[in-house]
């Protein structure tokens, strides 16, 4: 997907009024995805999103990533954002699913397994 395509898709998801504030959501999402160690996997990830986005997630140390679960993901999520947490739920899942689109299947698997299962419904959009 292209850059203007995932603001889109975050956008009507979430129901977000502006593209500025779904451009934020990834933001927020992909600055939060960084912190967290994916066994290597920040740069194959990184490599097939738009480079603009897919440089956010490139930020920081690999030394310094941490292990944490979807709730203090959403968590880290709603605190970069500043909304509540219904919204931060519905922006997270939008955000993250819509990323996970916008690669190849074989990405798609090799960054769910590294990541804990807790992951695994924000990756899927439902409605």
């Amino acid at each position: 997907m292209q850059t203007t395509e995932l603001i889109n898709v975050v956008q009507q998801r979430a129901d977000i009024e502006s593209t500025e504030a779904a451009n934020d959501t990834l933001i927020a999402v992909l600055t939060t995805l960084a912190e967290r160690d994916l066994n290597g996997e920040h740069e194959n990830f990184a490599a097939q999103l738009p480079k603009e986005f897919g440089e956010v997630l490139l930020h920081g140390d690999a030394k310094d990533k941490e292990t944490f679960d979807a709730e203090e993901f959403i968590r880290r999520v709603g605190e970069r954002l500043g909304t509540t947490s219904e919204q931060t739920e519905a922006r997270t899942r939008a955000a993250f699913s819509a990323l996970v689109e916008g690669v190849s299947d074989g990405e798609q698997l090799d960054l769910l397994n590294s990541l804990p299962n807790d992951f695994s419904p924000y990756a899927i959009w439902q409605v």
